[in-house]
């Protein structure tokens, strides 16, 4: 089921106009939306 997620329901939302937009954003100014910043994560006691 995860794999039918991953290599094809994925793929069908990328190709969503409004996300097709976002994702071609994202990748003109070189963002890495896989990075976390640890400087603005609160820290949970």
């Amino acid at each position: 089921m995860l794999g039918l997620l991953w290599v094809w329901v994925l793929p069908q939302i990328a190709k969503n106009p409004a996300v097709k937009k976002h994702i071609e954003f994202l990748e003109d100014r070189n963002i890495n939306t896989g990075a976390m910043f640890y400087t603005e994560v609160q820290e949970h006691r």
